[in-house]
């Protein structure tokens, strides 16, 4: 008797929180599916940004970037450091989160590569390490140094 009163209760308590939460989710399906073209003219936009972002990325990153030993500029200036390194991340952070977005399935998009160039762009403990594992994948480094023979630049090189 115990066992069926535990279940009942448990199902009491997660169709409240079902029920919560379709308070707080409904208004927000309304709203997107009012706001179709709207939805449309953000993916596609997201889309076009995110192909013009990364292939200028790509086209200016120096083609020694993922070797051991290239050594970043530093400036001296401490306020320019701190703007300049707070809208790289702040940049990056957004690439990432969109290119995380448009890998979800249904939205196209070119995710991997969004994520790539936020990656690149943001400063973070073992961020070399990390861009260099997504740019051994086949795919990814076909496809870099394709956008860069197509701007007449040499190709990547790598350890």
């Amino acid at each position: 008797m115990w066992l069926i009163d535990f279940f009942s209760n448990c199902w009491h308590v997660v169709s409240g929180w079902f029920i919560y939460l379709w308070q707080y989710i409904s208004p927000i399906l309304l709203f997107l599916n009012e706001y179709k073209l709207l939805l449309i003219i953000i993916s596609v936009s997201s889309i076009l940004l995110s192909i013009i972002g990364c292939t200028a990325l790509i086209t200016f990153l120096p083609s020694d970037y993922f070797t051991e030993s290239k050594q970043g500029k530093h400036i001296n200036s401490l306020f320019l450091r701190v703007v300049i390194s707070t809208s790289k991340n702040l940049i990056g952070g957004i690439l990432v989160i969109l290119g995380l977005l448009l890998s979800v399935p249904g939205i196209p998009g070119q995710g991997l590569l969004t994520i790539f160039a936020g990656i690149i762009l943001s400063d973070f403990p073992g961020k070399k390490k990390l861009a260099r594992k997504i740019i051994q994948k086949k795919a990814v480094y076909f496809a870099a140094n394709k956008i860069r023979q197509q701007f007449k630049r040499s190709p990547l090189i790598l350890d």
